[in-house]
């Protein structure tokens, strides 16, 4: 799990932190462009003009709310441009629209490694492989792992198809839950099962009849 925005604090070390491990591939860069050094508008034109960096979606951070600055941003490559000041609840949402566009046109593969989501007042991406279940409360989405709980905007349905179907499985109408974090599957009446995860809580996530003959036939039980 990695917060938003990285700690990176000026332009030169942006550029080195994007493009100088060849294992570093952020789904995202939050790029202010009041950055010390090597300004956003330099970083972003450095990372367009490089194979390795040109298909990550850039959000541009910025106190500049003129026309001729947002025009700079989106025509130097940008692909959403936000002025401050700004809350969470708006940078998390233009976040998930960016990311969206960028699955359609292809930047990333179907399934994703990180799910953007929140905490208070601060913004997560949630490793994928750290989710031991996703269930619905009130009408809200959450992302459960080991210790802790977020909000994401995506719908269950949405999550389902960013999901590995290798490891995550639709238990019941309100929950996902990662197969690699159950513990125990157990019979509750006649053709109902009951699944209990490997978190510290022993979380117990409820089976619908359908999905308990699903998940047989995937287990071969």
């Amino acid at each position: 799990m990695r917060e938003v925005p990285q700690a990176v604090e000026n332009g030169s070390k942006t550029v080195g932190f994007v493009e100088g491990d060849p294992e570093v591939s952020p789904d995202l860069v939050l790029l202010d462009v009041l950055l010390p050094k090597i300004d956003g508008w330099e970083v972003l034109t450095r990372m367009r003009d490089d194979s390795r960096t040109r298909a990550i979606p850039i959000i541009m951070l910025t106190a500049l709310s003129d026309e001729k600055s947002k025009v700079q941003g989106l025509r130097g490559g940008a692909d959403d441009y936000v002025t401050k000041p700004f809350s969470s609840l708006e940078l998390m949402a233009r976040v998930e629209a960016v990311l969206k566009r960028a699955d359609r046109v292809g930047h990333r593969d179907s399934t994703r490694s990180q799910i953007p989501a929140r905490k208070g007042d601060k913004i997560y991406l949630v490793n994928v492989d750290d989710i031991n279940f996703v269930n619905i409360q009130r009408e809200y989405t959450y992302l459960h792992t080991d210790n802790d709980r977020f909000l994401t905007n995506h719908t269950l349905a949405e999550l389902e198809k960013m999901l590995d179907p290798a490891k995550f499985f639709r238990a019941h109408r309100g929950y996902i839950v990662n197969l690699q974090k159950v513990k125990e599957i157990t019979k509750v009446g006649t053709s109902s099962y009951e699944l209990t995860m490997n978190d510290p809580s022993k979380s117990k996530i409820p089976m619908s009849r359908r999905q308990s003959s699903e998940l047989k036939k995937i287990l071969n039980m």
